[in-house]
């Protein structure tokens, strides 16, 4: 693997790079997998700019890719999220600066050690049997400088809901990059699996976001932006196995995403009080229908 050191000359060196030059360069630089479905979709989405020369990508670029991983894996924001928090996403010229001011490094710190601490103090305490004076005091803030952050204890709940999914993802990546594994339908197994375990660890915290949306409109379009941090990555996943031709070239992989999100939480329901019998029974199962559901021959 390429050390930073190097992907920088090489990139001070060629200024310009094709499709597969930045998927090299962004790999070797981070270590974490890229694909040009997922580089597409960033594209659609304006949460990467198109190429300035050409047919050819910038240092502007990799930065760029280095800043949503980030964003999306620490913070489990969705492409949604992040294209918002761009705004106008426009191109930074090479030379300019992409640094982060320091009041805004310290402001993401401030707002990441509320979810950290929120998220042991759930944990250890249960959600209700958690104040917001507790957070802020195990955080060493004022109560006032919470609510620049999150309108209510709701909203922060959310906030920890999307950083499990963020490093739960994480999570995925590094075993799948560990086991090198190739066959697209075990990848999304082992995926699926994580995803699952997740379900099952923490489902007194979904379950307890789930309930506090009744009645709640703004809490249910943040539930949703949950749902879509999870399909996303799933129909990226989906769009990248139709392009390689590895399975059945469905048209709407969106939706096909969002029912295999939903499949997972009602499997965890199932598994919730079963035993290792039926926990092989229904793994066996899944295994059999992602064979068939997924068959490029159909």
């Amino acid at each position: 693997m390429a050390t930073k050191k190097r992907v920088r000359e090489m990139v001070e060196k060629k200024r310009w790079m094709d499709l597969d030059g930045l998927i090299k360069a962004y790999e070797a630089e981070t270590g974490s997998p890229l694909s040009r479905p997922q580089v597409s979709r960033y594209l659609r989405d304006g949460v990467l700019s198109p190429p300035e020369e050409g047919d050819l990508f910038g240092e502007n670029h990799l930065e760029r890719l280095r800043m949503v991983d980030h964003l999306r894996s620490r913070y489990g924001m969705s492409l949604k999220d992040i294209s918002g928090l761009f705004g106008v996403i426009a191109s930074t010229g090479p030379g300019e600066s992409t640094e982060e001011p320091e009041e805004e490094r310290q402001a993401v710190d401030r707002g990441k050690r509320i979810i950290d601490n929120a998220s042991e103090l759930f944990a250890a305490r249960g959600y209700h049997g958690t104040t917001i004076d507790e957070i802020v005091q195990a955080t060493g803030i004022a109560k006032g400088t919470f609510y620049i952050y999150f309108n209510s204890k709701e909203e922060l709940l959310v906030g920890v809901v999307k950083r499990l999914i963020g490093d739960t993802m994480e999570k995925i990546d590094r075993k799948l990059e560990r086991k090198k594994e190739k066959d697209f339908i075990t990848s999304i197994e082992i995926k699926g699996q994580q995803f699952l375990e997740l379900y099952l660890e923490k489902s007194e915290l979904l379950y307890m976001l789930i309930g506090e949306t009744v009645g709640n409109p703004r809490l249910m379009d943040q539930l949703k932006e949950v749902y879509e941090q999870l399909a996303e990555r799933v129909e990226e996943d989906l769009r990248e196995g139709v392009e390689t031709g590895e399975i059945y070239p469905y048209t709407d992989l969106k939706t096909i995403a969002y029912a295999l999100v939903g499949m997972g939480q009602t499997m965890a329901i199932l598994l919730s009080a079963s035993g290792e019998l039926q926990m092989e029974k229904t793994r066996r199962t899944v295994h059999e229908l992602m064979r068939r559901a997924f068959s490029p021959k159909q």
